[in-house]
């Protein structure tokens, strides 16, 4: 009885004895495994030689892991070049037209004469246009100071809206922009009081660019928890492919501009969906509307 006592403590010993080699063997594998990939540049995953189900549920969650950081170190380096390219998209745009209007300047200094309204009002053009693209790169600079660091807060809307407007009233004059204004009073939200700016005055500004005879706003709910921003505006162009709109540096062809349309409705994105809204675009018998569907309470993180 002792010596079959003996013998199965025997047998049980070198079970276990085996099974921990086994064990210890996968874990120095899957050491080796995790100390290539940390020092290569690799898509190679964690394997492992036994069907221990604690191994293999490792080995799972590891790979997971890994192709988790893989797909968010893929993202951050395209945002990273999509951020490079756009600022030297955008460093490209301002030396341009600052150039041109440096020469005039510098041409009118050796000969005054030529100082004439057409070279001034071409000064004044390329000078518009480096401030143009200076005002989105200040956005820019927001987006970034903003991600971060939201500041929501409760704003009357309406009220809000309508002293932005007021701003721009001579403005839209001097570009004989007729305003129908429909906003709903008291509309309140939670919101980024700053980021809300931008918005609004970089939409009115698409108007100042490029729209024709009349600009329309409405405010209004859409729902018990979202109310709709729309900004809309008459145009030359019968339609407008909208699904470029968002390319930061798409350009529309037209004798009236250069500029890039893209750019400011890309910023405008950016900056909606920073505090939790979405943005529509349609264009159709030359109307031009952009859509912004809003929360009235703060979004959910």
């Amino acid at each position: 009885m002792i010596n079959f006592i003996i013998t199965s403590l025997i047998v049980i010993i070198a079970i276990l004895s085996t099974v921990l080699i086994l064990l210890l063997i996968d874990l120095r594998r899957i050491s080796a495994d995790l100390q290539y990939i940390n020092q290569h540049e690799t898509n190679a995953s964690v394997t492992s030689n036994t069907r221990f189900s604690a191994i293999q549920q490792l080995t799972t969650a590891l790979n997971a892991v890994l192709n988790k950081t893989r797909l968010l170190q893929k993202n951050q380096y395209q945002k990273e070049h999509q951020i490079q390219q756009m600022l030297l998209n955008l460093t490209h745009d301002i030396k341009t037209p600052l150039t041109v209007a440096i020469g005039y300047v510098q041409l009118i200094q050796h000969q005054p004469s030529i100082a004439t309204p057409q070279t001034l009002t071409r000064i004044a053009h390329n000078l518009s246009s480096v401030n143009y693209y200076l005002h989105y790169l200040m956005d820019f600079n927001l987006l970034q100071e903003k991600s971060a660091n939201v500041a929501f807060k409760p704003i009357n809307l309406s009220h809000f809206l309508e002293i932005e407007l007021f701003n721009f009233f001579d403005d839209l004059n001097e570009k004989h922009l007729t305003l129908t204004p429909m906003i709903t009073p008291n509309i309140s939200i939670n919101t980024d009081e700053v980021l809300m700016r931008r918005i609004i005055q970089n939409l009115v500004g698409n108007w100042l660019k490029y729209a024709t005879d009349s600009v329309s706003i409405t405010l209004k709910p859409r729902d018990n928890d979202h109310i709709l921003l729309e900004f809309k505006n008459t145009t030359r162009l019968p339609k407008i492919d909208v699904n470029q709109l968002t390319n930061r540096f798409y350009t529309t062809d037209t004798a009236r501009t250069t500029q890039s349309v893209g750019l400011g409705l890309s910023i405008v994105q950016s900056l909606i969906t920073s505090i939790g809204g979405k943005m529509s675009i349609q264009s159709a018998n030359n109307i031009f509307t952009v859509n912004l569907v809003l929360r009235t309470t703060t979004p959910t993180p």
